[in-house]
């Protein structure tokens, strides 16, 4: 009766050691599969990156033409202004001579 009882523990113990042979190749799957989409979103963290990094450098440079074409504008203002200045001098002093 004892050798049954025996038989019965060494078959259930080789079936849990079987189960968790399955649970530890299952756990490793997974593990691996989560290896592989870590490393996926590492790749693609390090994609964003760079193209923030890039963008933000193009940023910079159109902010800079930015700052180049308001210095231009505020110039062509004052150039505007220095000659509609002008003109209403010339058109003052016209205007005198029309009355002599």
């Amino acid at each position: 009766m004892k050798r049954k009882k025996t038989e019965k523990r060494g078959g259930l113990v080789k079936e849990a050691i079987s189960d968790l042979d399955t649970e530890i190749n299952k756990l490793r799957k997974e593990r691996a599969s989560l290896s592989s989409e870590l490393k996926n979103i590492d790749k693609n963290m390090e994609n964003a990156l760079e193209s923030e990094k890039k963008l933000q450098e193009k940023i910079a440079e159109l902010e800079s033409k930015e700052a180049k074409l308001q210095d231009k504008k505020k110039k062509l203002r004052q150039k505007s202004d220095v000659v509609n200045e002008r003109l209403s001098k010339v058109k003052t002093i016209k205007d005198q001579l029309s009355q002599v």
